[in-house]
Parts: C-alpha cells; sequence; structure tokens
C-alpha cells in the first residue's frame, strides 16, 4: 500500500513540477532536495534502527506522509503552490523515505531465514512493483490528468492504510536506549564494518558510481520525455509502466535468475545493461525503443537489488544491520543526489540526450575498472546455498 503511494507520487509529481517550471536545473532539484535527507540523516537512523521499534518507526513514517501530501494535495488543487514550496515540503518526504525503508530492510531478515533472502526480496520487489509502478504510475499519470490534486489526496490515504496495516503485524517489542554520546563511535562501528569488508566495499563503490550516472537524467526525464518523444501525461506514465513491467518480471523471476547466473554475473549483468540502457536513450530517442529500453533497465535494477540487498542481509550481523546498511545506503543515494543535479546542469547547457551518453559512459568504465575484482570477490557467496545459512534473526524489534 505505501508503495501504491509512492508510484502514485512517481507519476505525479515531476507532472506537478513540470507544470510550475520546465528549467532542467529546477526539475533536476526536485530530486536532489527528496534525496538530501538520505545525505543528512541514514547515518543516525541507521543506529535508531538498531536500537528502536522498527513496526514503530515505520508507521510513524507513513503517518507523518499522510500530512505532507495532504498538504500538496490541498495546495495544488488552490493553485498556490509554487515549486519553492513543492521542494520544501519534498524534504519532509524525503525524511520519511529515509525512517520507512531504513526499518523495512532491517525487518525482512528477521522473518525469514538466511537462505530464503534471495526468494523473499524478489518476491518483495515484485510486489513493490506491482502496486507501486504498474498500477501506481498508471493511476498517478491518469489522476493528474483529471486534477492535480487528486493523486496526492490518493496518496495520502494510501499512507494511512498501510500505517495501519504495518501497525498489525504482531511482533516481540525489544528495545535498546540509545547513548548520545556514543552516537558517534556507533556510526564509526558501521563505517568500518562495511569498509573492512572488501566484498561489501566493492559493491558500494559501484552502487555510487551507477547511482551517480543513472540519475543524471532522472529529474529531466518528464522534460526528455515530452521535448525529445512528444509524450505526456498519461502517456508519459505509460512509458513509466514499462519499465516497471521489467523490474515486476525480474523481482518474480529474480532468484531463479540468481541461481542460473550464479551471484557473480547476476551482479555483472545488469551493470552491464544499466550502461547500455543510458547510452540507448541518448542515442535513440524514439518512445517504442525507450518503452523497451524502460523495460530491460527496470528489470535490471531489480536484480541488482535482489542479490545487492541478499548480500547485505547476509553478511551484515542482524544486531548491526541498521547502522552498516545505512552506511551503504548513505553513500550511494548522497551520489545520486549529486547525480541529479548534474544531470540537470549538463541538460540546460547541452540538450536534454547528452546526460544519457554521458551516464552510459561513465557506468561502462566503471564495469571495466570493477569487474575483475568483484568476479573474484564473489567466489564464495552463494545465496541459494542452503547449508551455509547463518541462525536467523529472532523475531523482535532489536
Amino acid at each position: 500500500m505505501s508503495n501504491l503511494g509512492d508510484g502514485i507520487n512517481f507519476a505525479a509529481l515531476p507532472l506537478l513540477a513540470y507544470s510550475l517550471t520546465d528549467d532542467e536545473r529546477l526539475l533536476s532539484l526536485t530530486t536532489f532536495v527528496t534525496l538530501v535527507p538520505w545525505l543528512v540523516l541514514a547515518l543516525p537512523v541507521g543506529v535508531l534502527v538498531d536500537h528502536a521499534d522498527r513496526r514503530m518507526l515505520m508507521v510513524i513514517a507513513n503517518t507523518a506522509r499522510v500530512g505532507l501530501f495532504g498538504v500538496i494535495a490541498l495546495t495544488a488543487g488552490a493553485d498556490v503552490i509554487t515549486i519553492a514550496a513543492l521542494m520544501s515540503l519534498l524534504i519532509g518526504v524525503g525524511t520519511c523515505e529515509v525512517v520507512f525503508d531504513s526499518s523495512a530492510q532491517a525487518f525482512l531478515p528477521m522473518l525469514v531465514s538466511s537462505a530464503d533472502l534471495p526468494r523473499a526480496n524478489g518476491y518483495l520487489f515484485a510486489a513493490e512493483v506491482v502496486t507501486g509502478s504498474i498500477l501506481g504510475l498508471s493511476v498517478g499519470a491518469f489522476l493528474f490528468d483529471r486534477a492535480h490534486a487528486l493523486p496526492f489526496a490518493v496518496n495520502a490515504a494510501s499512507f494511512a492504510l498501510a500505517a495501519i496495516l504495518i501497525a498489525s503485524i504482531k511482533v516481540e517489542r525489544t528495545t535498546h536506549p540509545i547513548d548520545v554520546g556514543e552516537l558517534g563511535s556507533t556510526i564509526g562501528s558501521g563505517l568500518r564494518s562495511l569498509w573492512d569488508d572488501q566484498l561489501l566495499r566493492l559493491l558500494a563503490i559501484m552502487l555510487t558510481v551507477t547511482n551517480f550516472g543513472l540519475m543524471f537524467g532522472h529529474g529531466i526525464f518528464v522534460k526528455y520525455a515530452d521535448v525529445e518523444l512528444g509524450v505526456t501525461g498519461l502517456g508519459y506514465g505509460l512509458l513509466l509502466v514499462a519499465t516497471a513491467l521489467g523490474a515486476a518480471a525480474a523481482g518474480v523471476f529474480g532468484h531463479r535468475m540468481i541461481s542460473h547466473l550464479g551471484t557473480r554475473w547476476s551482479i555483472v549483468v545488469p551493470y552491464l545493461a544499466f550502461g547500455v540502457t543510458q547510452v540507448m536513450l541518448g542515442a535513440v530517442p524514439v518512445t517504442a525503443v525507450v518503452a523497451i529500453v524502460g523495460f530491460v533497465l527496470g528489470g535490471s535494477i531489480t536484480l541488482w537489488n535482489v542479490v545487492t540487498v541478499s548480500i547485505r542481509q547476509r553478511l551484515i550481523e542482524p544486531s548491526r544491520f541498521g547502522r552498516v546498511n545505512s552506511v551503504y545506503r548513505w553513500i550511494g543515494t548522497g551520489a545520486g543526489a549529486f547525480g541529479a543535479l548534474v544531470g540537470g546542469q549538463l541538460a540546460y547547457r547541452t540538450n536534454l540526450r547528452v546526460p544519457y551518453l554521458a551516464a552510459g559512459a561513465i557506468t561502462l568504465l566503471a564495469l571495466a575498472l570493477f569487474a575483475p575484482s568483484l568476479l573474484r570477490g564473489t567466489n564464495d557467496i552463494d545465496l541459494a546455498d542452503h547449508e551455509r545459512e547463518r541462525t536467523p534473526a529472532p523475531p523482535s524489534m532489536t
């Protein structure tokens, strides 16, 4: 349900921003401000996740999003919202995402055995994609065409229902007080844990590079679709749905693909697709091609997420997962935030195709540099090996 809201938001927010400005720099800035909270809060929130009731953190985050999207709906409906006001509200939305997403990823290993993590993550991504992307994106674009306020009102309702559903989960509530004086050392231990693990460090670096490049075109895609493809409104939403369909397919069959390709190639193949698809977006701005490219890109992103999240959930101790995982996401999301700014500047100073070509070149170069180390580093990681299953985390909120 919360991802239904995310999907509606993913389609409607760029359309709302584009109705307020066509400046590529401002459009990319809306993406940046949504990601800024990851830069500021990801590390302390990671510590919070290790000590607090993760279920209640998710409930609180969704409840706050009800209010934020309610304000967007009211101001958009009254036609008084400005691009500056929208960005201010998006900072709050991004803060809620930090809390919710960090808590959710740390919650899953408590409920699912280690050997079943790839399948569980795949199904979870598929469920998120079906509701948030295939349904949410088309609904968001459709509702925006009817009334600018409507998708954000529905969005608020979806987060309210999600909060109720999460609160209904029955788990043992175990929390530990946070020593504020030790907050810095706790965050530092998360940084060291990530850096000292060769595979996690390499994956974090690769994520940083590709997030930086992939976000070049993210904030300006709504204008790229309009100017280069002549597609807007519901058609824009359907383009996003094509990406979602690829993501859904990979979510359902991702664990089988990992078993067939092996862990190493399940990381390399998606990374190669990241680079090739970006080059195609810049070189061949044809609607049918962009839809196919979107399908491939969506599947590749989900496959990458399934295998890398499963690796993190298997290698990181449950009691330390929040702080270590937050470092990983802090690095990757921070790079994405600055990538969005760079992409907006590139588009403003050149044209709408250059950011995609640049992103493809950066990603393919990174793959050439990192693939040898990656192929060596994943030799001993078999996500399908039931005999090497670690003891699953207890059903608690610690």
